[in-house]
C-alpha cells in the first residue's frame, strides 16, 4: 500500500506543481476545475449508489404507479461547480478581498486589462439555482417526488464544498506580481500556493508516519479510527514549524507566518475529519479510487478544501 501511495505521489506531484508554477496561473485554474469535476462526479456517484435502494420518493401517477425517484445531488448544480475554479478565474482579477466574498474582487496585481465583475458570480449561482430547479421540477412532472428539497440541497453543498472552496485556491494563485525564491523569479501566488502545499503534505506524511510509529491514542474512532493523537500533534506541529520557515520566503512578519501555519495544521485536519464524515455517513470507505493508494480527488484534497480558504484570507486581500 505504502509503495502504491509513492508511485502515485511520483507523478501527481510533479504534474500538480507544473499547474502551479505555470506563469500566469491559467493552468492552474483548469487543474482546478479537472479536480473539481471529478469531485463533483465522486460525491455524486457515491451518494447516488447509497441511496440506490431507497425508496422514499414514489410515484403516486398512472405512470408512475411502481416507479422509485432515487436520491442523488442535482447535476446542473454540480455541473457548476465543477467550473466554479474557472469561472473565478475568468471573472476575478488578481487579489480579490474577503468582502467581496463570492461576488468579485478587487483589481488585479499584475493582470492587464483585467475587470473584474461584482455580478458575474452572483448571476452564474442565480441560473445554476434556477436551471436546477427546472430539472427538479422536470423530473416530479414525470414522477412526484418528495425528494426535491434533497437534490437541490445536496447539489448546492457539493457545489460550495468542493467548487467554491477550491476556487479560492484559484483566487490566491492569482497574486501576479514577481518576486523571488532561492534565486528563481516567481509568481508570488506561486509562492504562497508552494507553501500551502508543503504544509498539507509534508504535514499529512508527518501524521502518517507519527501514528504508525507511537500513535496509541485514536482521535475519532467513529469517524477516522488510523487517526491518532500523536499523529495528530505531529501534523500540527509540522505545519507550525513551516508556516514560520514561511516568513523568509514571503517576507511575512514571524508572528503572521506562524498563525498562517497554526490555522493549517487545524483546518487541514479538520477537513480531513469532515470528509470522513461525510463517507461514514454513506458508508463508503472512499469516495474514488482514481489516486491509487490515496483514494480519490476528495480523499486526497479534502485539507486542502479547509486550508486554502484560510491563507488567501490572510495573503489574498
Amino acid at each position: 500500500m505504502l509503495r502504491v501511495r509513492v508511485l502515485t505521489a511520483l507523478v501527481g506531484i510533479p504534474l500538480f506543481l507544473l499547474a502551479i508554477l505555470m506563469p500566469g496561473g491559467w493552468l492552474f485554474a483548469l487543474a482546478m476545475c479537472l479536480l473539481a469535476g471529478v469531485g463533483q462526479l465522486e460525491f455524486a456517484r457515491a451518494y447516488r449508489r447509497a441511496n440506490g435502494e431507497g425508496r422514499m420518493a414514489k410515484g403516486e401517477g398512472r405512470r408512475a404507479e411502481n416507479e422509485t425517484l432515487r436520491l442523488e445531488p442535482n447535476p446542473v448544480l454540480l455541473v457548476w461547480g465543477a467550473l466554479l475554479p474557472l469561472l473565478v478565474y475568468a471573472v476575478v482579477g488578481g487579489t480579490p478581498t474577503l468582502q467581496d466574498g463570492l461576488a468579485g474582487a478587487s483589481p488585479s496585481i499584475g493582470s492587464a486589462g483585467a475587470s473584474p465583475s461584482n455580478d458575474a458570480l452572483q448571476l452564474s449561482l442565480l441560473l445554476a439555482f434556477a436551471l436546477g430547479c427546472l430539472w427538479e421540477l422536470g423530473r416530479a412532472w414525470r414522477c412526484p417526488a418528495r425528494a426535491t428539497a434533497y437534490n437541490l440541497g445536496l447539489g448546492l453543498f457539493a457545489a460550495l464544498y468542493i467548487g467554491w472552496l477550491m476556487a479560492f485556491a484559484v483566487r490566491l494563485r492569482m497574486d501576479l506580481a514577481p518576486t523571488h525564491l532561492w534565486g528563481w523569479q516567481l509568481e508570488r501566488g506561486a509562492i504562497e500556493l508552494l507553501w500551502l502545499m508543503a504544509m498539507l503534505w509534508l504535514g499529512d506524511s508527518m501524521a502518517y508516519f507519527v501514528g504508525r510509529a507511537i500513535g496509541r491514542h485514536r482521535l475519532a474512532p467513529m469517524l477516522s479510527p488510523a487517526k491518532s493523537w500523536e499523529g495528530t500533534f505531529a501534523n500540527f506541529a509540522c505545519c507550525l514549524l513551516l508556516g514560520l520557515g514561511g516568513a523568509s520566503w514571503l517576507g511575512l512578519p514571524l508572528w503572521q507566518a506562524g498563525l498562517i501555519g497554526a490555522g493549517v495544521g487545524i483546518l487541514g485536519q479538520l477537513g480531513d475529519l469532515f470528509e470522513s464524515s461525510l463517507k461514514r455517513a454513506i458508508g463508503a470507505k472512499d469516495f474514488g479510487g482514481v489516486l491509487p493508494g490515496h483514494g480519490g480527488v476528495l480523499d486526497r484534497f479534502d485539507s486542502f478544501l479547509f486550508s486554502a480558504p484560510w491563507v488567501w484570507w490572510w495573503l489574498g486581500q
